[in-house]
């Protein structure tokens, strides 16, 4: 049975990323490929290599928050071995073809094979690190909302990925709140469920209490976290800084490509763009770089599709793909 499981979700990471490979490989047509290609080459190395140094910073960032959470919840890892596990999740969300939201489970399973703790105790920590990690762009949306309101410069596929992300942005906030404020009267909805399914002798008695136990532990974690606003305030305060050095890597990705970068274009770009992360391809290959190329031509009116669709895909090569790497790596370090 494991070994069938394990072979659909390997043929479904090949599909997405085959789709994902679809679309790149469509736009860079439609903007004709010898002109993306040559877009591609013509970066300025120095830039790139700039942009890169930012682009990674974003994993130091998440890093340390996850981290920080650990400490919370008084797992024993240190600050080095955190930065492996999270690599090692980065990893398992960048290929679970669910989005953005796939990996978390498989992370959970990481942190509770290397950290010594239970599952439930790694969960909760993973859930409340991505979390607040997702607060940050909801915060500089309200910002960049606002200029562009006050300035009167906002356009009407601007306007639709503001409401796709404002809805993305309710939902987290519901899910914090519930989670935080809210976990006893979640748990006595789902206790219902469950003393119905007892009742009606439709799952047995003892994998009922199983449940019951796991979800215990998990509200006392999250019980834990939310006592201490203190830590809360200061992880949230540091998290806001992903977004920054993913707003550096595409801004000295453009200028490397002969663009004069405007500070809120490129901000629109990485805070919108990230929507497409939440599509259902492996962490939203093929979408996110078919949205920030959209988004430039978009805020950019002088950028063709190529240069775009070039800056989209330098941009992920440096705040994407090294994330797989050192993942498989650190991934492979921890199993032995």
């Amino acid at each position: 049975m494991n070994n069938k499981l394990i072979g659909k979700l390997k043929n479904s990471k090949i599909v997405w990323y085959a789709v994902s490979s679809l679309i790149v490989l469509s736009l860079a047509y439609i903007a004709n490929f010898g002109d993306f290609i040559s877009a591609l080459k013509s970066i300025n190395r120095f830039y790139m290599l700039l942009s890169l140094i930012s682009g990674l910073s974003v994993f130091l960032v998440w890093g340390y928050v996850w981290h920080s959470f650990f400490e919370e919840l008084d797992m024993q890892i240190n600050l080095f071995n955190s930065y492996k596990i999270f690599m090692a999740g980065t990893l398992m969300n960048s290929i679970t073809p669910l989005g953005q939201a796939g990996g978390e489970p498989f992370m959970a399973f990481v942190i509770s094979d290397n950290a010594e703790t239970s599952y439930e105790k790694a969960l909760s920590s993973v859930v409340s690190a991505d979390l607040v990690n997702a607060i940050p762009f909801i915060a500089y949306l309200i910002v960049a909302v606002v200029y562009l309101l006050a300035a009167g410069s906002i356009n009407n596929i601007v306007w639709q990925a503001v409401y796709l992300l404002t809805g993305i942005g309710i939902i987290l906030a519901a899910s914090g709140y519930i989670i935080l404020h809210k976990r006893s009267l979640a748990a006595a909805k789902i206790y219902g469920v469950l003393d119905y399914l007892e009742t009606k002798s439709i799952v047995e008695r003892r994998h009922i209490e199983a449940v019951k136990r796991k979800m215990e532990e998990i509200h006392s974690n999250f019980s834990r976290i939310g006592e201490n606003p203190k830590h809360l305030v200061r992880v949230t305060a540091i998290s806001h800084l992903a977004p920054l050095t993913q707003y550096v890597s595409m801004y000295f990705i453009l200028l490397g490509l002969g663009i004069q970068p405007g500070v809120t274009g490129v901000f629109l770009t990485i805070i919108l763009g990230g929507l497409a992360m939440w599509s259902p391809t492996p962490g939203g290959s093929g979408t996110v770089e078919a949205a920030m190329s959209g988004l430039l031509v978009a805020l950019y009116p002088g950028i063709g599709l190529d240069t775009a669709l070039a800056a989209a895909v330098l941009f992920r090569f440096t705040t994407y793909w090294p994330g797989i790497l050192i993942g498989y790596i650190s991934l492979i370090d921890l199993k032995r």
